[in-house]
């Protein structure tokens, strides 16, 4: 480019120059330490309580993105949990003009607390994109199959976001639990445990948790 500038006349100099900073205002270069955030986490099932911590079938996001995958062919905690086929994958793109990530949790065979909460399958989604016009995030696609809660037939279902049930004796469950973050300008975040049980004492203290289906997803610019 610089030879052709020299050998070309004033007229032809200034056309050219005028194209080169075209070209920059189309595609602006990236500033030394401007960053993009792609953040994504997948697990298949958690067992926290006073005797044990442990999880299922965890990925994360590389940075600044990719894919990760984890498997697990079954998760059994006595008493406590059992399930199979447990999966969880999380991808992010950082492209011209949008930024997306999205994961996805799953297990099959879910049983909680001896069958108090059962499910056939779980699939928990969560979805965050940004481009110039905003930011936002979506758990559209997570879904339950063949749910039973404390001995109630619910079938498939795609609970309303923070749907909550007393489950008598042990504590509650949370169903399609979703918590959101970010601007919804440059940054937004969708965080989503699809069977999430908290185990409570007799005076209501919090024992311990179990989760089933959790995958979020982060994206910033």
């Amino acid at each position: 480019m610089k030879m052709l500038l020299q050998n070309a006349g004033p007229r032809s100099r200034g056309l050219a120059a005028l194209g080169v900073i075209g070209v920059l205002v189309l595609f602006p270069p990236r500033l030394v330490g401007q960053t993009t955030a792609l953040a994504g986490q997948g697990l298949a099932a958690s067992v926290r309580t006073a005797l044990t911590a442990q999880t299922f079938a965890s990925a994360s996001l590389p940075d600044p993105g990719g894919c990760a995958t984890a498997d697990a062919d079954q998760a059994s905690v006595l008493g406590v949990l059992s399930a199979g086929g447990l999966t969880s994958m999380t991808s992010g793109m950082a492209d011209v003009g949008e930024n997306t990530t999205q994961t996805t949790a799953e297990a099959a065979g879910v049983s909680i607390m001896n069958g108090l909460v059962q499910a056939k399958q779980v699939l928990a989604v969560a979805s965050s994109w940004v481009t110039e016009q905003g930011a936002s995030s979506s758990a559209e696609g997570s879904q339950l199959a063949g749910l039973v809660v404390a001995g109630v037939n619910l079938g498939d279902v795609t609970p309303a976001p923070n749907t909550r049930m007393s489950l008598p004796g042990v504590g509650y469950v949370v169903l399609n639990e979703q918590t959101r973050s970010g601007d919804g300008v440059t940054a937004s975040g969708m965080a989503v445990n699809l069977i999430h049980v908290v185990l409570l004492n007799v005076l209501g203290i919090k024992t311990g948790e179990v989760i089933v289906g959790s995958a979020s997803s982060h994206v910033s610019r």
